[in-house]
């Protein structure tokens, strides 16, 4: 219960920095957009299929209740540009490039 108490700040809080003041890290965004894209069925009903919990605030909780099923965990920057490339997802957000090579 306790878990689910704090994804639910979490969610919400991310939501609100993101609608509200635009302040959400771009590369974050863009995987609450694929998750929200890839999710449709729990969009429409209004809460995860998964887990019951609110959409859309449950996109933006770091951990996927899905195991993987649909999508992974929130990644930082450099591993979601690897998960793109190698899941063939579009960008959506214009991101700042990694300097992967140090």
């Amino acid at each position: 219960m306790i878990n689910k108490v704090g994804q639910f700040i979490q969610g919400n809080y991310r939501l609100l920095l993101d609608k509200e003041f635009n302040a959400l890290e771009p590369h974050i965004k863009e995987q609450v957009e694929y998750r929200a894209s890839i999710c449709t069925d729990c969009m429409e009903a209004g809460e995860c299929k998964f887990c019951g919990c609110q959409t859309p605030g449950k996109l933006y909780v770091t951990k996927s209740c899905n195991n993987g099923e649909r999508f992974p965990d929130l990644m930082g920057l450099e591993d979601w540009n690897k998960f793109k490339i190698e899941n063939n997802v579009k960008p959506t957000v214009d991101l700042p490039s990694s300097n992967m090579g140090g």
